[in-house]
């Protein structure tokens, strides 16, 4: 009798246990993507006025420095297909823009849809990567944005200290 409730016990936090490793094993997903799409997007921004024609000035340039356009969908595209479950995209999910101008895809299989926003030019451009899922098939999904927007002074572009989280581990 001892012996199965030392079960139990260990069995429940084995269990625990293991939840809690999933949950950390997809928010890292979710961070790591965000993260890699922010700077790729901040690299994007900085070098987007080096093919200005010569003759231009600083100024100019800089008025006409932008992020990659907006993601036309999400990938995936249909939310059904990550919801409580993983999804296997294929080089062609990342073809199109702005993936291919952030050199960005995903080739393991992935709990998050990822898109990204852009708008503006110069220093009045903004830019947010975006990771959302419904973890558990619940139907209440759990979204990580990262923005982007450059430094008035230095026209770099600055990637956010803090990542926003709504409902991490929903």
């Amino acid at each position: 009798m001892n012996f199965l409730a030392l079960a139990a016990v260990l069995s429940a936090a084995g269990m625990y246990g293991l939840a809690r490793y999933v949950r950390h094993q997809k928010t890292a997903e979710a961070i790591g993507s965000v993260t890699a799409i922010a700077e790729a997007a901040a690299r994007f921004y900085d070098q987007s006025d080096s093919n200005q024609p010569a003759g231009t000035t600083p100024e100019a340039a800089h008025a006409m420095r932008h992020f990659p356009g907006a993601s036309k969908a999400a990938v995936p595209a249909d939310p059904e297909a990550i919801k409580g479950k993983r999804y296997q995209s294929s080089l062609g999910d990342w073809t199109g823009s702005p993936w291919a101008e952030l050199r960005f895809s995903i080739p393991q299989p992935q709990f998050y849809a990822y898109s990204f926003e852009s708008q503006g030019s110069g220093a009045q451009a903004t830019a947010t990567a975006i990771a959302h899922a419904d973890l558990d098939g619940n139907g209440k999904t759990s979204t990580y944005r990262l923005s982007i927007a450059p430094d008035p002074v230095t026209y770099k572009a600055k990637v956010a200290a803090e990542i926003e989280k709504i409902d991490p581990e929903e």
